[in-house]
């Protein structure tokens, strides 16, 4: 016996000890599709997650809804295909965002309106208006409501604005009225993470930094100097910070080479196994929470110190975590943190800002004191006009003098010629690294003392001196 989509839903009502009706109407339809996506979300996140951005994921999810669909149905003969690929795309299926999501080489969608969306790949922009984009505010709506939900969030007129992240690789953050007008419909940012691991080679081959910077940063993090990661929204800083965990964790050689990674949402992807070394990678990962109970990146950066970690990374501080990140910081654990600043130096100046969110009482004067020998060093990275990401700078302070962080500066980005198209828009900006400073002798001592040999200290920076020479 054959049935059809709406005959087969009121038999798995009936199943379930509701009254069968001979027209199922949508609130059936709702309750049923509601079933299996709780069924699957539960036991199968990382497949629904997957199926966002990656076409070859989207057979195994519907492979999934056919299995469910098949408990409830045993021995009944019905549209299968049909009904399989309608649960799919009301489960997981993203409209107009579909392909985009899909497409490997899109790193953000931006949804200014239901109209007007912008797609956003390294090389451009691409902008979709009106008939191009989702065809009225409540299909945007509904769409982003359900993006938000596989993240385990609600967007509603309670919580008008939320983050989530879908799988191991997507982010959303939006609203909708009343923090936006009624008109858009939706606002929002989708992100999409690189699922790969971020290598030497592939930053070196993008321009992101010299072979030297990287190998400096490297042995920072290795012997307990922290870093600092400093730039604005879309700068390249989590990709940073995902090479520096993962070279920390295939180079670090110390007994002690604990992990403890804090996050709002998930960015790091950092290796389960060291394959170069043969061992598990020693990673706690721990995330903040809205509900039931809040939990907030001050608390778990506070908590850090209980797990016995030897690199604690909050890997994007908005706040007073900042102050807890710097006492660990200054007591004996090395920290790789990134946050918003403009420049190397101005770095200092706002994290002596998000130190006072903490409602502390002491002076900015001491809490830059602290933030520098918390932090001697900041890399300050930056997107460019032709969409390239540059580390910029790589900054040691060395203290500060009337508000003014002294210090010197190891490397720069310098820029050379910008190539403009016929439009006047910049296409691509010329330019190279070099190392125009050298690190101060406190700075040789402390990378010795910690177990950095005077052959590798001297490959990067031939003229330095410990501090018994100066």
């Amino acid at each position: 016996m054959s049935i059809s989509t709406y005959e087969f839903l009121s038999i798995v009502l009936a199943q379930r000890g509701n009254e069968p009706k001979v027209e199922t109407n949508s609130a059936d339809y709702m309750g049923v599709l509601e079933s299996i996506r709780s069924s699957i979300a539960l036991n199968h996140a990382q497949e629904l997650g997957a199926a966002l951005d990656d076409v070859n994921a989207v057979q195994t999810l519907k492979t999934l809804i056919l299995k469910y669909t098949t408990e409830y149905m045993a021995g009944i003969d019905y549209d299968r295909d049909g009904l399989v690929e309608r649960i799919y795309q009301d489960m997981a299926g993203m409209g107009v965002l579909t392909r985009y999501l899909q497409d490997p080489t899109v790193e953000e969608i931006n949804i200014n309106a239901y109209n007007f969306l912008e797609i956003l790949r390294p090389t451009g922009t691409e902008y979709l208006y009106d008939d191009d984009a989702f065809a009225s505010p409540e299909a945007a709506l509904d769409i982003v409501k359900r993006m938000v939900r596989m993240g385990g969030k609600i967007l509603d007129a309670q919580t008008p604005r939320v983050d989530s992240f879908i799988g191991s690789s997507t982010r959303i953050s939006a609203s909708i009225p009343p923090l936006i007008s009624k008109a858009c419909g939706v606002s929002g940012s989708i992100r999409k993470q690189s699922k790969s691991r971020i290598t030497r080679e592939m930053l070196i081959e993008a321009g992101t930094a010299s072979p030297e910077m990287l190998d400096f940063m490297t042995m920072c993090l290795c012997n307990h100097t922290s870093i600092g990661i400093a730039g604005s929204t879309g700068s390249g800083k989590s990709s940073l910070e995902n090479f520096c965990v993962n070279e920390y964790i295939t180079h670090n050689e110390d007994y002690n080479n604990r992990i403890l990674t804090i996050e709002d949402t998930q960015e790091l992807n950092p290796v389960k196994y060291d394959v170069e070394n043969d061992r598990p990678a020693r990673v706690v990962s721990m995330f903040t929470a809205d509900s039931p109970v809040k939990v907030s990146m001050f608390d778990l950066t506070k908590d850090a110190l209980r797990y016995h970690p030897q690199l604690i990374v909050p890997a994007e501080v908005r706040d007073g975590a900042v102050y807890e990140a710097m006492s660990a910081g200054r007591t004996g654990h090395t920290i790789l943190t990134s946050f918003h600043a403009d420049s190397a130096r101005d770095s200092y100046n706002r994290l002596v800002s998000l130190c006072h969110m903490a409602e502390i009482r002491q002076t900015d004067e001491v809490l830059m004191s602290e933030c520098i020998k918390a932090w001697p060093i900041i890399v300050f990275v930056k997107q460019l006009k032709d969409n390239t990401r540059k580390v910029m700078e790589i900054f040691e302070a060395t203290g500060h003098k009337d508000g003014r962080v002294l210090g010197n500066t190891l490397y720069r980005f310098n820029v050379g010629d910008t190539i403009r198209d016929g439009r006047g828009h910049v296409t691509k900006v010329h330019g190279e690294h070099s190392r125009i400073g050298c690190i101060s002798p406190r700075l040789y001592s402390f990378l010795r003392d910690n177990g950095a040999s005077d052959h590798d200290i001297k490959a990067l920076f031939p003229e330095a001196k410990p501090e018994e020479y100066v």
